[in-house]
Formats: C-alpha cells, sequence, structure tokens
C-alpha cells in the first residue's frame, strides 16, 4: 500500500467511526500534491461527492480548496449534524456560480471571474478534525484532512449586498447562550480572495462548473463549541439555523 493510500485509509476510517485518532504528524510532511491525492482518496474511499468546495489561499499564495461532502450539506432548518469531531462554527458568505469559469480565463481578467457569480448567500461551516492534534497537521496536513470541513448549512435566500461585508456584525448563539458577537471580518480579506485565488488554479477534481457552490471562508475566525444544542447565526437580515445532537 502507497503512503497515500495509507494515509488516506486512516482518514476514512476515522470519518466513518466519528473518530478523531489520527496521528497528525505524518500528514504535516506531506507536499501539497501528496495532501490533495489523499483529500481526495479519503472522498473516494467514503464514497461521497462534494456538496459544495471550501477554497483557501495557501501560505505561498496559492488557491487551494477542499470538498464538503454532499451528505453533509443542507439547506434546512430542521437540519441535524451528529456532534463526534466537531470542533467549532464558522459564519461564512458563499456563492453560487452561473456559468463554467475555467483557469484561462480566470488569469487572464479577475472581472470575468466575479462576472461568473450568480448570486451569493449566508452559511455556517461546521468544522471538525480526525486528528488527535489538528494544531501540528500544518496546512498541508489540514489540505488532506480536508481543512476540517465537516459539515455545512446554507440559509437559500439570496444575499442582495453580495460580497460586501463592512459594518455588519456576526452574531452566534449555541444551545441558547450567545457565544461570538462582532463586526465580520473575513480570514483571507475579502469574500472573493480565495476563490479568485482558487479559480486560476484550479484542482482537477473540483473544476468551476456552472452551478457550482463555493464557501470562500470564515467572517468570524473558528468560534469553538462542544456538546450538543441549536446553533443560530445572524449576519445582517440572514440566519442560519440547525442542531448539532
Amino acid at each position: 500500500m502507497s503512503l497515500v493510500e495509507d494515509l488516506a485509509h486512516q482518514l476514512a476510517e476515522a470519518h466513518k467511526a466519528g473518530r478523531h485518532d489520527v496521528d497528525a504528524k505524518p500528514y504535516s510532511e506531506l507536499d501539497r500534491d501528496a495532501a490533495l491525492a489523499v483529500q481526495l482518496r479519503v472522498m473516494q474511499l467514503l464514497g461521497q461527492t462534494p456538496g459544495l468546495l471550501k477554497t483557501a489561499v495557501a501560505p505561498d499564495g496559492v488557491g487551494v480548496c477542499a470538498p464538503i461532502f454532499a451528505s453533509k450539506f443542507s439547506q434546512s432548518a430542521s437540519y441535524q449534524l451528529p456532534s463526534a469531531n466537531v470542533t467549532g462554527l464558522e459564519l461564512e458568505v458563499g456563492l453560487v456560480l452561473d456559468r463554467d469559469l475555467d483557469e484561462a480565463t480566470a488569469r487572464a481578467d479577475e472581472i470575468d471571474v466575479v462576472e461568473a457569480i450568480d448570486y451569493y448567500f449566508v452559511g455556517i461551516e461546521i468544522c471538525g478534525t480526525r486528528y488527535v492534534d489538528r494544531t501540528i497537521a500544518g496546512f498541508n496536513g489540514g489540505l488532506a484532512d480536508g481543512m476540517s470541513s465537516l459539515g455545512y448549512v446554507m440559509n437559500p435566500t439570496h444575499r442582495d449586498l453580495g460580497a460586501e461585508i463592512d459594518d455588519f456584525e456576526v452574531t452566534l448563539e449555541f444551545g441558547g447562550k450567545q457565544i461570538h458577537a462582532a463586526p465580520a471580518k473575513h480570514s483571507f480579506g475579502t469574500v472573493l480572495k480565495s476563490f479568485i485565488a482558487y479559480a486560476k488554479n484550479q484542482n482537477p477534481a473540483f473544476p468551476l462548473k456552472a452551478g457550482t457552490i463555493v464557501t470562500t471562508g470564515s467572517l468570524c475566525g473558528l468560534v469553538p463549541i462542544t456538546g450538543t444544542g441549536h446553533v443560530k447565526g445572524q449576519l445582517g437580515a440572514y440566519t442560519v439555523e440547525f442542531d448539532i445532537v
């Protein structure tokens, strides 16, 4: 069994069992290509497909993504996600494409990247890990583990202000208690930064096609949670609700 296959099997088994007992050190030593190969193989071993793509900017400025599985993606306030491996919540502004977008087009003119967007929405990513200690995984180790993706709940209402987040506050409640209230601040600077970076450097396994749903980074960092309870997040007039059970 190859190294990629071995590491992918460890993560896939942890996914299946709802465990976070995988040693992150071997994953921290992967280069980006190997980390992406592990990420893809885990999805294949689990028989999953992407519900949406989570984009990010690597330390060297290159755009990358990880799939959030379709089985863990919902647009319903009645959604329930098991608490196993949950580490926290991230409220985000995402987008949906209305046309295919290839790398050549994205590199030629960023305006074409923005014009490929059909609409924006507000959602909450539920983050989790399969590692014993996520902090030692490094960026590539995190990439191999799907950038700590676990689930996602989207408010399907189109956000009329698009990517604009200035002068908005993010609030999060969990189990009836407020756990975050602060001005929106994007983890990559703007809602579009990681999406544009990924559009210029797409993983062939996850091309940007019409209808692709993309979430581009947190407006509140990672807000830690443990246990079970009702989640409610809000950005302006847009609310996202679901349950951790």
